[in-house]
């Protein structure tokens, strides 16, 4: 079983628990934490433990240190008490037991039995009731609070699995997509030349290296990806075509001359999807795309991010995966149905 796997029936324990009111809140809270342990869910992980353990204090332990405050309080334990923020730093388990402890006291408190005798026995008596009665409702009130407490907790803890169910769910659905697209395309890779599949797996190395300069390294290796590409389609596609100036369906005039690949990319994507059986926004996604990186390169260049983080050189990536996929997938639906468009001229 994977991690994946086990952290969704961890979800389930905690979610059919709760609905169910067949498993205690602490309960349900260490199987949060198992959740968060094994989707590596770090910031949960802090909050979780904080939540088990005991929200640690300042060296006189009189104050919440401020970073496990602010925790507490964005995590359901703040409200308003005289205008001031404060937030309650009971643990479940804690809450759980002074539940108990307070429901059996509540139970004990009773005038009945008490026999008291005396010219003061009348007043004696209406004070003892007074007192039961005061404390009765002092116990009740603390139960009600108590509860209300447990129930914030209960809540964020079902919300916190109901979150991260849905999330590895749609994460498993997308990884088995996504594998399935690989298949489809993975074969019509070998359509590339020799030194744009060298880059394919250059880009592989620079992700796995865990070094934030080679982060930057490819991205432009991605770039330099379809600037290959869009030569090499180009003069597939339109290998008799000498003028500098290309118009396209919408009648805007683009330079597809020297390097500009972007321009080539849209000629031989236009015609490709003129030509297939089934009209896609390739074209469209690619521009996006390539637009985004060369954003993120400006950005870098001008020292707005002095390195490209691992998150966007794996978007970019994957993205780049993904639109050579559909660009080589329209290549080969055009072959299949007898339109070849090396053969056309422009």
């Amino acid at each position: 079983m994977t991690k994946a796997e086990k952290a969704l029936e961890a979800c389930e324990k905690v979610l059919d628990g709760i609905e169910e009111n067949s498993i205690t809140t602490s309960s349900a809270l260490l199987q949060c934490l198992k959740i968060s342990r094994l989707l590596n869910d770090y910031d949960a992980i802090i909050w979780l433990q904080y939540e088990y353990g005991g929200y640690p204090r300042t060296d006189d332990g009189k104050h919440i240190q401020s970073d496990a405050w602010n925790i507490a309080y964005k995590n359901g334990r703040g409200y308003i008490d005289d205008g001031n923020k404060v937030i309650f730093t009971e643990i479940a388990s804690e809450l759980e037991e002074k539940i108990v402890a307070q429901h059996k006291a509540v139970n004990n408190f009773s005038t009945q039995g008490t026999a008291i005798s005396g010219d003061y026995a009348l007043g004696a008596v209406n004070n003892l009731t007074s007192s039961v009665t005061r404390s009765t409702n002092n116990i009740v009130s603390n139960i009600a609070l108590n509860e209300k407490r447990l129930s914030i907790l209960k809540s964020r803890y079902y919300d916190y699995a109901l979150k991260k169910q849905i999330e590895v769910s749609f994460g498993n659905v997308a990884a088995g997509i996504f594998s399935e697209y690989r298949e489809k395309v993975e074969n019509h890779f070998s359509d590339l030349s020799k030194d744009t599949i060298l880059k394919l797996q250059a880009i592989e190395d620079k992700i796995n290296s865990g070094n934030p300069e080679l982060y930057s390294q490819a991205l432009a290796t991605c770039r330099r990806l379809f600037e290959n590409t869009a030569k090499e389609l180009f003069d597939k596609y339109f290998p008799s075509y000498e003028d500098k100036m290309y118009k396209t369906k919408s009648g805007k005039d683009i330079d597809v001359s020297g390097d500009h690949y972007k321009n080539k990319l849209s000629a031989v994507i236009e015609k490709m999807e003129d030509k297939s059986t089934s009209k896609s926004l390739v074209g469209s996604n690619i521009i996006y795309l390539l637009d985004w990186m060369d954003n993120l390169s400006n950005l870098q260049c001008k020292g707005v991010h002095s390195d490209v983080s691992r998150q966007d050189a794996m978007r970019c990536i994957i993205q780049t995966y993904i639109c050579l996929g559909d660009i080589l997938n329209l290549q080969n639906e055009k072959f299949i149905y007898g339109n070849n468009l090396a053969t056309e001229n422009q």
